[in-house]
């Protein structure tokens, strides 16, 4: 980087720090496992390392809620972490950290604890508490009372707190949680907030938050707040707004009859102490402006710098270095079994007969608009052995939650309807990413499924899409749960060189499943050292996803839990789509589906390579 560059950069992160305000959060509570202790670097504090590391790394971007489980035996540790309310990624992110921090700090070497923050909760143990009803609460109060309209205040109170907790175990995209406010006289609210953990049944959600509303009513009907934290959910009230504000401080706490510490005493701000506020913010507001703007032009600047040299550089035609997975390469090591490649992106022409085996058509992928496309070698079935158990596992949670933010937590809606393996790409630390958006299709908010014309990778097709042009999220379902079994048993959905009875990868498995031998598809280079409960829970959901009604398929968000969570109990999956028969003679795949009393039969061609099948319309 050139010192201009590298000034740029400076002063870009110093406009940035300026413009972006920091995040304080307010401890409630917390309380610890006292029952057993850990030392520090033994199996189970590395476990709880590792779990600490998952659950801060993934809720952020799991809109909110994870749980997550490491190690063993008794050396395995639980965890569930949950943001309250409908904040920001960022906002999440920083109040875990904190909560983070408050609990190790509260519970130091206990086995378990958890930790109440005002916007998230943080919870490890010992033993399996995932989707267990914990509905004793810790109430905190506001010692002042209301001091008019009281019976108002009270009825109204009380019909906020009804109405939201009956939104939040009652609308499945309220995600168990719901705010609001009421009028309890002409010009005063009362502001409430309920939110389940997203591990509990709608039946224990309703438990949780009854028992929460009973327990503010009984000790605190008249007082300006409360506050009651359970193991399972949170509930509160206020007479000022203590949510839907992204970006400002939150309210301090307030006390129980047991403080948590010792400045958890103090009151509500003032409505002076609010107005001095605004006119704070508002005359920090010039500066924050300043800033962005600033920091944008400076970000302009460096792209353009950045550009010049990148086309400098293809105009004078630097000859590119393909390095292969038997070389080390930027520190990754020969076993990472990655192919990595420098940043110059020519090649000489011998260079790529070479890689490609002088352009041979079994290294050929297909046809793109620029010509042929081939593979370097990419698949060897000896080279399974580098992606362990753990690695598959973590792959295949990564994909999970891609399509989860995809289907509900990214603003537009999304329909991928091309999840395969060829476009799942792993970077360094073999972290997945979804890739190759050409066929995503915006959903509209509210519709079920729209019809369209199809494209996509026959193998990955959903019958109702694939026979009829019925596009749901439940398309992408079914494509993602037949590459969860073509991960876990390390092998294509369709295979030509395995015996007639293993060909299908779905109807071999159906097939062992049945048979209660489902343990005996899962990769030979991973059987033995696999953890066999999450192997044939992978296998089960596997098949629950790819089942022939879309309706009896799992959104992804219940295949993350079922997937991660071993208390979850699963149903029992029926037929998968597909139970194809392949015509060797023709090379022609022919497969049978019954909708309904329908029997629907068609003649397809496997494409090469599985690349993608499009139907081409004329503009």
């Amino acid at each position: 980087m050139s010192y201009n560059s590298f000034y740029f950069s400076i002063l870009l992160l110093l406009f940035l720090s300026s413009a972006f305000p920091s995040y304080t959060f307010e401890y409630r509570w917390s309380t610890c496992n006292k029952a057993l202790t850990y030392t520090q670097g033994s199996t189970y504090s590395s476990n709880l390392d590792l779990l600490i590391t998952d659950l801060l790394r993934n809720t952020p971007q799991s809109s909110g809620f994870n749980t997550s489980n490491r190690g063993q035996s008794s050396n395995k540790v639980y965890g569930l972490l949950q943001c309250i309310g409908n904040i920001s990624a960022e906002k999440c992110s920083a109040c875990s950290q904190e909560a983070n921090k408050t609990l190790h700090k509260e519970c130091a070497n206990n086995v378990g604890g958890r930790v109440w923050m005002d916007y998230c909760f943080l919870r490890y143990d010992n033993t399996n508490f995932i989707s267990t009803l914990d509905s004793d609460p810790q109430v905190l109060v506001n010692q002042k009372d209301v001091t008019e309209n009281t019976e108002t205040f009270k009825s109204t109170t009380s019909s906020l707190l009804s109405n939201l907790s009956d939104q939040a175990y009652n609308v499945p995209a309220n995600k168990l949680g719901a705010a609001g406010t009421a009028s309890y006289s002409t010009s005063k609210l009362v502001y409430g907030l309920v939110q389940c953990w997203r591990d509990l049944s709608v039946n224990n959600c309703r438990s949780c938050l009854t028992t929460a509303k009973k327990a503010v009513e009984d000790c605190c009907s008249v007082k300006q707040g409360a506050n009651a934290l359970s193991g399972s959910c949170a509930l509160r009230y206020e007479i000022y707004a203590f949510f839907n504000s992204r970006d400002s401080s939150p309210p301090p706490p307030y006390s129980s009859s047991s403080p948590p510490s010792p400045n958890s005493s103090s009151a509500p701000p003032s409505p002076e102490a609010d107005k001095k506020k605004s006119k704070e913010k508002s005359s920090t507001k010039l500066p924050i402006i300043l800033g962005i703007v600033g920091g944008i032009i400076l970000v302009l600047v460096i792209c353009m710098i950045g550009m010049r040299k990148r086309i400098k550089a293809a105009i004078v035609g630097r000859r590119g270095t393909l390095v292969t997975n038997h070389e080390d390469s930027h520190g990754f090591p020969p076993e990472s079994g990655l192919l990595m490649q420098e940043q110059h992106l020519i090649f000489s022409l011998e260079e790529l007969e070479e890689a490609t085996d002088n352009f041979h058509d079994n290294n050929k992928l297909g046809e793109g608009g620029f010509g042929a496309v081939y593979k370097v070698g990419l698949y060897y079935p000896e080279k399974h052995r580098h992606l362990d158990w753990q690695k598959r596992y973590d792959i295949i949670i990564g994909i999970a939650r891609g399509l989860l933010y995809l289907h509900e937590d990214s603003q537009l809606r999304i329909i991928h309807r091309d999840i395969k393996a060829n476009n799942i790409l792993l970077d360094d630390k073999l972290k997945p990413k979804i890739a190759d958006f050409g066929l995503a299709r915006l959903f509209p908010e509210g519709e079920t499924h729209i019809q369209t014309r199809v494209a996509g990778t026959y193998g990955y097709m959903a019958p109702e899409y694939a026979m009829r042009g019925q596009l749901s999220v439940k398309a992408d379902v079914y494509s993602f749960g037949v590459l969860l079994l073509e991960i876990v048993g390390g092998r294509k959905n369709l295979d030509f060189q395995c015996t007639p009875e293993m060909k299908n990868l779905l109807h071999w498995t159906w097939r062992l499943y049945t048979e209660g031998d489902a343990l005996n598809m899962v990769d030979s280079t991973t059987r033995e050292t696999c953890v066999l409960e999450q192997a044939l829970r992978c296998i089960h959901v596997g098949l629950l996803c790819v089942q022939a009604d879309a309706a009896d398929r799992p959104a992804m968000s219940n295949v993350i839990m079922m997937i991660s969570s071993s208390s979850v109990t699963l149903p029992n999956p029926t037929k998968p789509a597909f139970m194809s028969s392949v015509d060797q003679g023709y090379g022609k795949e022919t497969s049978s589906q019954t909708f309904g009393m329908t029997t629907i039969s068609t003649t397809l061609v496997p494409s090469v390579n599985q690349t993608s099948v499009t139907q081409v319309d004329p503009r």
